[in-house]
């Protein structure tokens, strides 16, 4: 009977000793980031006849950043091939501690919204190479940038974005050519659960 009561207490500590260190373990075992997925969606409609250039990029051919200092908060996307991009930069000192919420761009008529934007288009070698460069400061700019989600314990980020820069010069000709004609360059799309990066 003694036999039987020191086993059944032995039988049970292990029992307990085991569940503890299986749930330790579990404990120890990060559970696996989401992958981030970001869409990217570029139209370039000329003024004078409303020709379109569109280009939509399949997933996979995308990528994004989200970076992070005590003064800014910076959202980007652009085609893994780098031949254009755009890029959002908030006051991070403004935003909440959510992060979430739908935030205006700036524009040359007013610099006191929320974002300023820089849509970038590189030009193949054959129209001369480089960067064409669009600054919210120098252009008409209408869109917003929306945060949806913020994922505080594994820092990641979700939301829209949509930009339309509006009388732009043509980024398809060489940087040379005058005069540019005219068009409206829209740049609309996703990103869902992209790390957030602390940088210096």
């Amino acid at each position: 009977m003694k036999y039987n009561a020191t086993l059944s207490l032995l039988l049970g500590l292990t029992l307990a000793f085991t569940a503890g260190c299986d749930k330790d373990d579990r404990e120890e075992t990060p559970e696996p980031l989401p992958e981030p997925t970001v869409t990217y969606s570029r139209s370039i409609v000329y003024q004078d006849n409303g020709q379109h250039r569109d280009s939509t990029f399949q997933a996979s051919q995308v990528k994004g950043y989200v970076t992070q200092t005590a003064q800014g908060l910076s959202v980007g996307a652009e085609p893994i091939a780098g031949t254009e991009g755009i890029g959002f930069a908030l006051n991070r000192t403004k935003l909440p501690a959510t992060l979430t919420g739908t935030y205006t761009l700036k524009t040359l008529r007013d610099q006191t919204l929320d974002a300023d934007v820089t849509y970038y288009y590189d030009q193949p070698q054959s129209l001369g190479g480089g960067t064409i460069l669009y600054f919210s400061n120098g252009q008409h700019v209408t869109g917003s940038l929306t945060i949806s989600s913020y994922d505080a314990k594994r820092q990641l980020l979700s939301g829209t974005y949509t930009a339309t820069l509006t009388g732009a010069s043509d980024p398809t000709v060489a940087y040379g050519t005058f005069p540019k004609r005219k068009c409206d360059i829209a740049v609309t799309g996703t990103f869902a659960n992209v790390p957030l990066k602390q940088v210096e």
